[in-house]
């Protein structure tokens, strides 16, 4: 009886979440008592929290200004991440702790596989997809969840007298992270073999090369003094797709919903679609045109800082003690960044609450246009600093090209009986942030200028 009685309570420990006062030496952020702290993260004390949870140390950051402070002048102290278990065995690379192997690593990302110009190489697939996927009235609907790795926290740390291999057998995590470890080596190992198999044989050249055609190439050049083994290629390129997938897809579910739920915006975005894709004879809109669309821009901008796709950034660990908005942090202090209360920050915004893409036209208030690309901490749903998420540039034109196509071609509606104001715009509680009710529309093909129907 022994091992269920010990699943039971474990089970319990673990949804229980043990906050103390801090009692060392030293002036620490503000630390609520209870576990219903998590609803009230963005009213902590300056914009800080620290929370003790079980053995690690804990710091939430939650509005811009102690954002600007933590990035701006201790983005070194917190660049490496706290050790994950789950990363270790799903081997998560942007879960790596700061050092060599890591910047290595992200040299490899940045400037072999998503560099502008690899990622410009990729505008013929984008445009392909886009098209194929606008030529028939579908129901918008929200994709599947895969499971997501824990964000670097585990549950032993809540059970700091129990050893964790006892808590991750009686929790049946090991079993389950064995379980996907498995399927994704088997699933990636076929993809490897096939790549290498026709590259062998000749197919393909440098300018028609996919990641693992990339990774593959580098291997054998032996690039940038990094050691690509299969296992880290299949580790990179896991990553790729588990951090681009999901979030890219919530991202695009979020912006049809907001669109839908402001006519003004639906109308005033499919107007200056329209003023830049002129000819009704282009079946699919060139991506060169989108950085004239600085309305639709300034849409996907309102869309990240309302429904960031991961409500909270993955965690950071400091490797020194640093001074944050005058607290004393400790070193090996896990820092969370809440993105969802900093895009909602009544001091960094106005009427925060509300959605208006303007707020980004033409640099509103007399200022430059806010950016997302981590100088402007009011805004970062991708983070900043060093480990600002390399992937910016590949997500932006996949998302810009498939609403600009959605919007051009087809007029959305809400089902029968249905008005804006009857959309639940409330987001799932977990690591990233879909809809709580997935998003039905019903669609209608638009005749374009020159009285040609938008798709046949």
């Amino acid at each position: 009886m022994f091992p269920y009685e010990l699943a039971a309570a474990t089970g319990v420990l673990i949804v229980f979440l043990y906050v103390v006062k801090n009692r060392r030496r030293g002036m620490l952020p503000p630390s609520p008592r209870r576990c219903r702290c998590w609803l009230q993260l963005r009213y902590g004390g300056g914009g800080i929290l620290y929370l003790q949870l079980g053995r690690r140390r804990t710091l939430v950051v939650s509005t811009a200004a102690a954002a600007t402070d933590l990035f701006r002048n201790h983005d070194l102290a917190f660049a490496s991440r706290p050790r994950s278990m789950s990363a270790e065995k799903l081997m998560n690379v942007s879960f790596a702790p700061y050092g060599e192997s890591w910047r290595r690593g992200k040299k490899v990302a940045v400037v072999h596989l998503l560099s502008p110009r690899r990622v410009e190489s990729f505008a013929p697939v984008r445009a392909a997809e886009v098209a194929r996927s606008s030529r028939g009235p579908a129901a918008a609907r929200r994709l599947g969840r895969p499971w997501r790795a824990d964000a670097g926290f585990q549950p032993e740390d809540l059970l700091p007298d129990v050893p964790a291999r006892i808590v991750r057998w009686a929790t049946g995590l090991d079993k389950k992270l064995d379980d996907i470890a498995e399927a994704w080596d088997k699933f990636l190992s076929k993809i490897v073999a096939s790549h290498e198999e026709k590259r062998a044989n000749g197919v393909g050249d440098e300018d028609e090369e996919d990641f693992l055609y990339v990774l593959l190439r580098l291997r054998r050049e032996g690039a940038d003094g990094l050691e690509l083994t299969d296992d880290r290629i299949k580790a990179t390129v896991k990553d790729m797709i588990v951090g681009a997938t999901e979030t890219s897809s919530q991202t695009l579910e979020w912006a049809m919903a907001e669109v839908v739920a402001n006519p003004r915006v639906m109308t005033k975005l499919q107007d200056e679609i329209a003023r830049v894709v002129a000819t009704a004879d282009q079946p699919t809109i060139a991506e060169a045109v989108l950085n004239k669309m600085e309305y639709l821009k300034a849409v996907f901008k309102e869309v990240l800082r309302l429904h960031a796709p991961a409500p909270l950034l993955v965690p950071h660990e400091s490797t020194i003690p640093a001074v944050v908005q005058g607290y004393e942090i400790p070193a090996k202090t896990s820092l969370f960044v809440n993105v969802w209360a900093i895009g909602r920050d009544p001091a960094a915004w106005d009427a925060p609450e509300e959605f208006r893409p303007e707020r980004f036209v033409g640099g509103s208030g007399g200022g430059p246009p806010v950016d997302f690309r981590g100088t402007d901490y009011q805004l970062i749903p991708f983070g900043a600093g060093r480990r600002i998420c390399p992937g910016i540039n590949f997500a932006l034109p996949i998302l810009e090209i498939a609403l600009a196509g959605l919007l051009r071609h087809f007029d959305w509606e809400l089902p029968a009986g249905m008005s804006p104001a009857d959309l639940d715009m409330v987001e799932e509680p977990g690591l990233t942030t879909p809809r709580r009710v997935p998003l039905v529309l019903v669609p209608e093909c638009r005749t374009l200028a020159q009285g040609q129907p938008a798709l046949q």
